[in-house]
């Protein structure tokens, strides 16, 4: 049995934007939308283990109606989430397992039937909207209401926008288009995600990047497009984290916008593509440094002053140091969080996403006949040959040459890394070990640089920690020169290693 798929996209709205919401939908559709009260159990044992191995088993109550579903955690190459979804009609308020035999995980399930409990609660007002919209066929659901573990509760407004029939695009296009209407936000998670959290007290957690297989006979524009997607996975479901203020969050974030502009750098495109391609460089550019300038200061807190201060015992000085320099560190991630609320980084990823959607990216109608591997070696041909060039004098470079190195090492780096799997694993490991030791070394000379100006900044405006400022400038400038004598043999080892792609 081939289980039905659900590809829906979430998003957030605040509390005014229900009613426009949906006037707007029931001006698509000529007709007010159905409205629903639906309240929805969730069930597993006490120690969650249906939720450890990815699954959702759930009742949802609407008037009489008892509908029971089980979803699968889906494919995560999609920024809409596409889950396995199966559902029955069933007559009780308590799962009935019998009918979980027409699934994989029927004897998973059963085998917990003595343990299985409520856990938490959706309840929901459901206003539902059904419409053709370009080539699809979409439901729109806006919820509004909250989700209970216990006496704990959260807040819910989200739309799901779900393709019935048709394309995944028209989803991101629609959502564009919304956008138009009222402020949106995607949602990264999900109802039982909510709950989890709201049982548990588990934070937000940080996601790294999973490194995406891909064989050698996939086509450029296959290979390209599940690379931007696993970046825009990365990027939003790092998003929660981050505002929550999570350092991890916010540095995965920032990884996740330099790999998806890395990516574009590389993409094969046409002539009038390329307005396109620098619109979207130029957003992620400046989220980027709104990421930067919270990271940098997490840096300096979390690791370097605790690093120059390890052997001193903690004085009135150095605590007030370190006190500014927190309070800078706090302002810099509400401005982070002012930023991540807004509707600007949606309507990049959504745009994003639309776009790799095209049938014609990346390169025109010729995407899908050239192999991602024939295509592959001239990219990272251009990108070492950069790095090549702007490490050619590395005992000279000033420090912003040194800073345009790193960060063209980096870029070589992600290329390496989404394409390592091209190529035999011996030859890869020594380059990406070489080329990681290199980039370590210029790290430590660039997190000295930017630790000397923030400090420098914290010093001009309080004078009366300058002593301990100067402490820490002479600890800093040791570290530099230390990782600089360094730098210039690990730049000969790099540079002399055979490239493994030719």
């Amino acid at each position: 049995m081939i289980p039905p798929r659900e590809t829906e996209l979430k998003l957030l709205f605040t509390d005014q934007a229900h009613a426009l919401l949906d006037r707007h939908f029931a001006a698509i559709n000529g007709e007010k939308g159905c409205k629903k009260h639906l309240v929805t159990t969730y069930y597993d044992s006490p120690d969650l283990l249906l939720r450890q191995s990815g699954l959702s088993l759930r009742i949802r109550r609407a008037g009489r109606q008892r509908i029971q579903t089980l979803k699968a955690t889906g494919e995560g190459n999609q920024l809409a989430l596409d889950r396995r979804e199966w559902e029955w009609v069933i007559k009780s308020d308590r799962p009935d397992l019998s009918v979980l035999s027409e699934t994989p995980f029927g004897p998973q399930i059963t085998a917990l039937q003595e343990k299985l409990l409520p856990v938490w609660v959706s309840d929901v007002h459901r206003t539902t909207h059904i419409f053709r919209h370009e080539r699809a066929l979409v439901e729109a659901a806006i919820d509004e209401g909250c989700v209970r573990a216990g006496s704990a509760r959260d807040m819910v407004r989200e739309l799901e926008l779900e393709i019935r029939e048709g394309p995944v695009r028209v989803l991101y296009d629609l959502a564009l288009a919304l956008q138009a209407v009222v402020p949106l936000r995607l949602g990264v998670l999900t109802k039982a995600e909510r709950g989890y959290r709201l049982l548990t007290g588990a934070p937000a957690v940080s996601v790294r990047n999973g490194r995406p297989l891909l064989s050698g006979k996939i086509t450029l524009a296959d290979g390209f497009s599940i690379l931007i997607r696993s970046g825009l996975n990365t990027l939003i479901n790092n998003q929660p984290a981050a505002e929550a203020g999570d350092p991890e969050g916010i540095h995965q974030m920032r990884v996740a916008i330099r790999q998806l502009r890395t990516m574009l750098q590389m993409i094969a495109y046409k002539d009038q593509d390329r307005s396109v391609l620098n619109l979207f460089q130029s957003e992620l550019r400046r989220i980027g440094r709104e990421l930067g300038e919270a990271r940098d200061w997490d840096v300096l807190c979390l690791q370097t002053l605790p690093a120059a201060f390890a052997t001193h015992d903690e004085g009135d000085l150095i605590r007030m140091l370190t006190d500014v320099a927190q309070e800078k560190r706090t302002a810099a991630h509400q401005q982070l969080r002012r930023e991540l609320e807004t509707p600007a980084l949606t309507t990049l990823i959504l745009s994003l996403a639309a776009w790799i959607e095209e049938t014609a990216f990346p390169g025109g109608k010729d995407g899908q006949a050239v192999s991602l591997s024939h295509i592959v070696p001239k990219r990272l041909d251009r990108l070492a040959r950069r790095v090549k060039g702007r490490g050619k004098h590395i005992r000279g470079l000033s420090p912003q040459e040194r800073h345009a190195l790193r960060k063209s090492l980096k870029k070589l780096r992600y290329g390496v890394n989404y394409f390592s799997a091209l190529y035999p694993a011996h030859a890869v490991k020594t380059y990406v070990k070489r080329c990681k030791k290199l980039l370590r070394h210029l790290g430590e000379i660039n997190d000295a640089t930017v630790a000397a100006t923030l400090i420098g900044t914290l010093g001009e405006t309080h004078l009366e920690i300058a002593p301990v400022v100067g402490i820490f400038a002479r600890w800093n400038d040791k570290r530099q020169r230390h990782a600089l004598r360094s730098l210039a043999s690990a730049w000969k080892v790099f540079r002399d290693t055979e490239l493994f792609w030719h």
